[in-house]
């Protein structure tokens, strides 16, 4: 699999006219004019081509109808600091399995500064998830985010009907108090 991504990567890199590689070396697309590539070039390249594959394939996961397979599809996009992960998750926290929207709150809480404003949109409307554990993962994430914004809406976790919520809460809103 690694050959057909480098044989690929030096085909699209290396002869296709326009190429970046053409551009990168000599602004040409003349394929004469090419020096040949550097080890660490084709290792950015390979590497590159496969983030991409891994990030598609993550992506068809979070449709599996194994709820257990879009839990690890979601975690393994929270380590992944793109606007196009971050958007993906936050697209999970209305999934119908509870442990899936627990698990994309929390993946939220690596990726959700890529664009804070777009993942408070989304996880603050989420913080009346009938699930407790899921409403206590989104007030964790929200208080690792430390911002302002969320302070009234964990404030009314103060009193939710579970102990956890509450703790949690509490945690939350001291979190985002003291990071100021």
């Amino acid at each position: 699999m690694k050959t057909v991504l480098l044989i690929t990567a030096l085909v699209t890199f290396l002869v296709l006219p326009g190429s970046l590689y053409a551009v990168k070396h000599g602004g040409t697309a003349d394929p004469e004019n090419l020096q040949p590539p550097s080890a660490s070039d084709l290792q950015i390249i390979a590497s590159e081509l496969e983030r991409e594959q891994w990030m598609e394939t993550l992506l068809l996961k979070l449709k599996d109808p194994d709820p257990f397979v879009r839990v690890e599809a979601v975690q393994n996009l929270g380590e992944i600091q793109r606007e196009k992960s971050l958007i993906s998750v936050c697209g999970c926290l209305s999934d119908e399995n509870l442990y899936v929207r627990a698990y994309a709150a929390q993946a939220l809480g690596n990726i959700g500064q890529v664009d804070i404003s777009f993942t408070l949109s989304k996880l603050l409307p989420a913080l009346d998830d009938p699930s407790s554990y899921v409403r206590a993962m989104m007030v964790l994430t929200l208080g690792e985010l430390q911002d302002k914004r969320a302070v009234d809406p964990i404030r009314k976790l103060l009193h939710d009907e579970d102990e956890s919520v509450r703790g949690m809460a509490a945690w939350a809103l001291n979190r985002i108090e003291y990071a100021q």
